[in-house]
């Protein structure tokens, strides 16, 4: 079976609308956290089938913090999830 790989004009997509959506949660007062959730549980399953492995573990967390409505950890994850995103995107985008 042939594996999946996401062109570099797909992985840009990707990380725009996550940086998009991580930037609303970062700003909402109080914080979103239905749309944290929803973030974490999309990034948990779809991350991988992009190239971004090391996004899953964030997902997993940030969905955990957000069904806790812990918004501390929200919003600290929110922030240096946000700042991975933008690192990644110099990298697949320069």
């Amino acid at each position: 079976m042939e594996e999946f790989t996401a062109s570099p004009a797909a992985q840009v997509r990707y990380l725009v609308r996550r940086i998009d959506e991580l930037a609303r949660i970062e700003i909402s007062e109080p914080v979103d956290f239905e749309l944290a959730k929803k973030w974490g549980h999309q990034v948990k399953g779809n991350a991988e089938s992009f190239g971004f492995p090391e996004l899953t573990a964030s997902g997993i967390e940030l969905e955990k913090f957000a069904e806790a409505k812990d918004t501390v950890k929200v919003r600290l994850l929110s922030h240096q999830i946000l700042n991975s995103l933008r690192k990644l995107m110099k990298e697949v985008a320069p």
